[in-house]
Order: C-alpha cells, then sequence, then structure tokens
C-alpha cells in the first residue's frame, strides 16, 4: 500500500494519487495514535483522547487524503453546512488547533498537520489504514531526550567533556530498547544548553515523555555525574543518583548510568524490558578524552573545527590505535570536509574509507562506522547496493540514530524511490526534530518527484525557522529554477551566497543567472567562484549546469565528464533530478549515465 500516494517519480504530469481510507477500511492508524472512523473515537497507545466530533471529522478528512493538501474551501464545502451561521474562517482554525493540542503537534515544527500557505493543510505522517483486526493496539513506544549536561568544573575549557558526557549518554540510551523507547538526538538536545525553558514546555516542543538531566563535576584524574531521570506530564523525578570515579573507568561509569536509568523505565512502565549488563571494554583515558574534543569539534561542523577534529582523532589513536570510534570521526570528519569543498573526492574519500574500514574491523557493531562506509559506497565510488545495505545495517544495529535514516532518506531519492525515503526523512525527524539540515532533506523527494509546490513550502517552513540557513536558500533555489522563475531563483542563490560564502553557492547563482539571460553577470560569477575556489575543490558537474545555462551543451558535458573524473557527489543526483530533464535525451547524458551506474 503506498504510504506517500503524492509522490511521482517520473512524471510532473501525474496527478495524486488519492487514498479514501475511509470508504474501505474504519481504522486508520499513524504514529501512537488510532483513528476509528465510524465511532469518531481517537487513542493513543489504547487510551482514549478526547476530541469533539468537529474537529474529529476535519482529522477523517485530512487522514482520508493524507499527504495531498486538502484546502480551506473543500472542507467549508464538506464539514461546515451552506445554512451554517459562523465563522467559517475562526472555526476551522480553532478545529485545527484542538486537533494539533489532542496529538501534541505544533505549527512551526509538524509531525502530522501541516498548515499549507494561503490554501489549506496536509496531513504529512504515514498512514496506515486497516480493519480493527488488522490494527491492533501498537505496543507504547517511549520518548525521551537527554538535555545537555551542566559543566560544573570552573574550567570553561571542560565544556567538551560535558558535552561528551551528553553525547554518549545519548548513544548507551539508544541501543536499550530502539523499538520501545526512543531517543532524542543530540542537535536537537543541544538546542536547549543553558535554556530559560521548563520541563513542560521542552517537553512539547520535542513531543517526548521523559528527560534527563544531569551535571558534570572534573577534578584532576576524577569526574563527578549526577543524574536524574524526570517525567515530563507531571514533572515527576523517578530517579536520581550520583557517581564518583576515576576517569579511566569512564566507559564503564556511562554503561552504569545507562542501565540504571533502563531499569528505571522498566520499573515504572516497561516491566519486560531488561538492559542486559554490558561489560564495556577497558578504555585509554586519554585516548577518550582526546576523542571528546575530537567530537566536540567535529559536531560545530565547520571546516577550521572539522580540521581541529581530526587532530584531535589522531591524538586519540597515538594513544590507543584499537580505538575504533575515533576512527569512525575520522571518517566522518573526511566526508564533511569534501562536502564543504575543503578538499577534493579523490584526497577525502581514501582516507575516510580506511578510517570507516579500520573502525569496523575493531568493532563491527558500529553503527556510526557503518554509516560513513555506506557514505563512501554511495558518494564516491557508486556501488549502490553496498551503500543500502551499509546504511540498513546502521539502523539495524542502531535504530536510534538519525544520521543513518537521513542519508537513507537522500540515497533512496537518488535512486528514485521517493515514497521510501519520505518514510526514512520522517523517521530521522522523529529523532531529531530540531535539526535544519533533517527538516529541509524532507524536502528532496517532492523535488526529485516534480512535485515543487510541496518542496517549495517544506523549504520555506525550515527558511521560517532559520533565516540565515544557507543550504535551505540554495535548495530553495533549486526549486524554484526548475519551476522557471528564474527571478527568485537567483534571489535565493544570492542569499545562500552571501550567507554561506561558498564558491558552490556562487556557482549556483552563476547557474541561475545564465538561465535568466544574464549571460555576463553568468560569466563574472563563474570566473568568481574559479578565483575562490582555488587550492579547494568547485564541483565540476556544477560549471556544467552553467554552460547548460548558457545554451553550451558541449562545454556542459565536457565539465561532466570531468565530473566523473573527479568522483563528484554531485553526479549521484543526476538520475532523478530534474534540472537535467529538458537534456535527458541527448547522446552524451545517457552515456553519463551509464558510466555512472545507472
Amino acid at each position: 500500500m503506498s504510504v506517500y500516494p503524492g509522490l511521482s517519480c517520473t512524471s510532473k504530469d501525474q496527478g495524486p494519487r488519492v487514498l479514501t481510507v475511509a470508504s474501505v477500511n474504519r481504522v486508520v492508524r499513524f504514529g501512537p495514535f488510532q483513528a476509528d472512523l465510524k465511532s469518531g473515537e481517537l487513542r493513543r497507545n489504547g487510551q482514549r483522547v478526547r476530541l469533539q466530533e468537529l474537529p474529529f471529522q476535519v482529522l477523517s478528512l485530512l487522514l482520508e487524503r493524507h499527504g495531498d493538501v486538502v484546502t480551506r474551501e473543500e472542507l467549508r464545502n464538506k464539514i461546515w453546512p451552506a445554512d451554517t451561521f459562523v465563522d467559517f474562517d475562526h472555526g476551522l482554525n480553532k478545529a485545527i488547533n484542538k486537533i494539533r493540542g489532542a496529538l501534541g503537534d505544533r505549527p512551526e515544527l509538524p509531525r502530522y498537520i501541516e498548515t499549507v500557505s494561503r490554501r489549506g493543510y496536509r496531513f504529512i505522517a504515514p498512514v496506515v489504514a486497516g480493519t480493527p483486526k488488522e490494527a491492533p493496539t501498537p505496543l507504547p513506544k517511549l520518548r525521551l531526550a537527554v538535555l545537555p549536561f551542566e559543566n560544573l568544573s570552573e574550567d570553561p575549557a571542560q565544556e567538551y567533556f560535558s558535552d561528551g558526557m551528553t553525547d554518549e549518554m545519548i548513544a548507551q540510551l539508544g541501543r536499550l530498547d530502539p523499538q520501545r523507547l526512543g531517543v532524542i538526538a543530540r542537535t536537537s538536545a543541544m538546542q536547549y544548553k543553558r535554556t530559560p525553558k521548563d520541563i513542560s514546555t521542552i517537553g512539547r516542543e520535542l513531543g517526548i515523555d521523559y528527560i534527563v538531566e544531569g551535571s558534570v563535576r572534573r577534578s584532576g584524574n576524577r569526574v563527578r555525574i549526577a543524574a536524574q531521570l524526570i517525567k515530563v506530564a507531571d514533572q515527576t523525578h523517578l530517579w536520581s543518583e550520583s557517581y564518583e570515579r576515576e576517569m579511566d573507568d569512564m566507559l564503564g561509569l556511562q554503561n552504569d548510568v545507562a542501565r540504571r536509568i533502563g531499569r528505571s523505565l522498566a520499573l515504572e512502565l516497561l516491566p519486560e524490558m531488561a538492559p542486559g549488563a554490558s561489560s564495556p571494554g577497558k578504555l585509554h583515558p586519554d585516548a577518550h578524552e582526546h576523542y571528546l574534543r575530537g567530537r566536540f569539534l567535529a559536531m560545530q561542523r565547520t571546516e577550521t573545527a572539522l580540521l581541529a577534529g581530526i587532530e584531535c582523532f589522531e591524538r586519540a589513536l597515538a594513544e590507543d590505535p584499537d580505538y575504533a570510534p575515533a576512527h569512525a570521526g575520522l571518517a566522518d570528519c573526511y566526508s564533511l570536509l569534501s562536502w564543504f569543498g575543503a578538499l577534493r573526492p579523490h584526497e577525502a574519500a581514501p582516507k575516510a574509507r580506511t578510517a570507516a574500514q579500520r573502525a569496523l574491523a575493531l568493532d563491527d557493531k558500529l553503527g556510526a562506522a557503518h554509516c560513513s562506509l555506506a557514505l563512501m559506497h554511495f558518494w564516491y565510488e557508486w556501488r549502490w547496493s553496498d551503500a543500502e545495505r551499509e546504511l540498513r545495517r546502521a539502523i539495524e544495529l542502531n535504530p536510534s540514530y538519525p544520521a543513518a535514516h537521513h542519508w537513507l532518506g537522500s540515497f533512496l531519492s537518488a535512486m528514485g524511490r521517493l515514497e521510501e525515503a519520505v518514510e526514512q526523512h520522517r523517521l530521522a525527524i522523529e529523532l531529531d526534530p530540531l535539526s535544519l539540515i533533517i527538516a529541509k532533506s524532507i524536502a528532496d523527494p517532492y523535488y526529485y518527484g516534480r512535485q515543487f509546490d510541496a518542496a517549495e513550502q517544506y523549504i520555506r517552513n525550515v527558511l521560517e525557522r532559520e533565516p540565515r540557513f544557507a543550504p535551505g536558500h540554495f535548495d530553495l533555489g533549486r526549486v524554484l529554477l526548475c519551476q522557471g522563475n528564474h527571478a527568485a531563483a537567483i534571489e535565493a542563490f544570492e542569499r545562500a551566497d552571501n550567507i554561506s560564502q561558498n564558491p558552490s553557492a556562487t556557482a549556483a547563482l552563476a547557474c541561475a543567472a545564465a538561465f535568466g539571460g544574464q549571460k555576463d553577470r553568468a560569466l563574472q560569477l563563474l570566473q568568481d567562484a574559479q578565483q575562490r575556489s582555488v587550492g579547494r575543490y568547485l564541483p565540476s558537474p556544477l560549471v556544467a549546469q552553467i554552460y547548460l545555462g548558457l545554451g553550451d551543451p558541449d562545454t556542459a558535458f565536457q565539465w561532466m565528464e570531468k565530473g566523473i573524473e573527479e568522483r563528484s557527489y554531485w553526479l549521484v543526483l543526476t538520475r532523478q533530478d530534474p534540472f537535467y530533464d529538458p537534456f535527458r535525451r541527448h547522446p552524451r547524458f545517457q552515456s553519463l549515465l551509464e558510466i555512472i551506474g545507472f
């Protein structure tokens, strides 16, 4: 059954396929909810959720048309009788607010109901329809967030250590029982560092049931950690404890804290969940400290910080050559440096691949290393089946790892498997709801499916949250360019270029200028991009796109062929990217697809 019926992977002329669930089934499931469309009952994990009749009718219509925009006019015609003398706009807004309140949804960060500006609403979560016998009440899945551990050491330079403890706690808890316990990812959790927001607000914003908060105080070679588990609904403190250990027993301490929190959850709500008493290996304290510094730097996602992160990981490996997480950290840094254009693919990819393979040789259950290796198969080697296998193995090992779901979604989009891609991006968003890059990526399957209006709306939603998010402006420019809105595309790429100062954004701006008939400006911008990328990497396919806009396909295909020599990441998108639709019948383009492996 199609979960996202509005997606099309072959033709922009194909209309949306609408599945009407009410006509064949009366029970609809989405997330932890179950809606009985006949009786008008809504349940969450088997418990009745109060929702009045009119809001339930609106929800039912949105569920029947899940994935499609239901206009305000349609809602008025189907639900509000013509002889009803009420303020329709007020009534509809009130109904939508009631639904969102029942689902724990937020308009600025929707998980279920998305507002489509000036048009209507769209139900965006995966929906499964069936009879009551086919749709048993699912076991409850709890959602938990680890707030950033507070650094109580007098030295601010120890911030990396408290952040590292937060990262490790998220990883440990994510492995307890992934099918029953969803742990919010680091990117979202870290946005509450030193926040004045209370537990109830954080719980509502993240859609979670429990919060772990704690503190770290380090003195010399000893560290004291305090942690507590809080139930969001009534702010009950279910468990609280503190530990003091030597640094060389840090891994054991992290395992101990995670197991104790797991036992507390088991006693409270999940009696069948029994966290195993894993036996952590011996950890070199200096190696772990360098690793934590490297993770702290790598998470900043800047070129300078990534280079410094590599240095820290290498110091960790000098202390302990068999420390698998440090090898995985190296792989991620090299991959991202290539993404930013700081290293050419031929420089970055072999180093990233070697580091990922070494990490897996030491610990084949390290999900992050499987994900890193998958990116090499996907971006650089163009080994599609190997890439998918490694990504799915990463998810199997750690279902709470949002990066694996995110990259699997990107891979599936490039392969044209768009409905599967949307599902993976949704899972990533559930695990990391405040990550801008993950929220933006949900637009990709719609862009590749030629559903440009939907893609544009998703990206604009992200830009409303963070107007200076350069990747959002970049992707918005791509969508607008394919819509033929050259002036708006130029404006979007100008913003991306001004914010990022990245030569790739300058090249994209040159491309939009070329298609917009600004030939002289396009050539000047191309020259600027090439001058700014001296000693760096400017992907040749982006240069090729400029020449396509200038009406010079021969030169464009020469640059595309150069991209093959570079093993440019941008080429993995050519099979699905609608930008190339006018050029797909060209023999040289067909030849390129064959060489790439499509």
